[in-house]
């Protein structure tokens, strides 16, 4: 019996994180067309264009169909709480180092003119707060608590 219990466990844990890293490309995927698409913006007047929005939008589209193939899997409620839980708690912790990721810079600085890896980070920072308020707005009550448990043991 404890041997059928340690073999769900590692199925689960290897679903877990399968939906975490897909999560993760989506993430980036989106990250990187708004990027080139502000790039673009920028560049416009300098005429130095990456074209780089174009191999983005079909990265992201491509992330899209993997994980639309991978929440067809999702045979139960269990699993779906299990992710979005690990996410949120994943986004928290990025947000937790944005002091250090951000330090140097403002977000009333002009786009135009920042470093590209300075927007880089902002964009990502900007994303992650978005994505991390939806996952919360869409938990359950037990989701919830078990959420604030957890961070509670983060932070405790």
């Amino acid at each position: 019996m404890a041997e059928a219990a340690e073999i769900q466990m590692a199925l689960m844990q290897g679903f877990l994180n399968r939906a975490l890293q897909l999560l993760q490309q989506l993430a980036y995927a989106r990250v990187l067309c708004e990027f080139h698409r502000i790039q673009d913006l920028r560049c416009q007047a300098s005429d130095i264009c990456s074209h780089g929005l174009v191999t983005a939008q079909e990265r992201l589209a491509a992330c899209e169909q993997r994980l639309d193939e991978f929440q067809q899997t999702l045979d139960n409620k269990d699993k779906v709480a299990a992710i979005r839980l690990a996410r949120a708690l994943y986004l928290r912790m990025l947000l937790g180092s944005a002091n250090k990721r951000l330090q140097p810079w403002s977000d009333g600085e002009d786009i135009t003119n920042m470093p590209l890896s300075h927007m880089f980070e902002w964009i990502s920072h900007d994303f992650e707060r978005l994505e991390l308020a939806a996952l919360e707005d869409a938990m359950t009550p037990a989701e919830i608590v078990m959420y604030a448990r957890s961070i509670e043991g983060v932070h405790g």
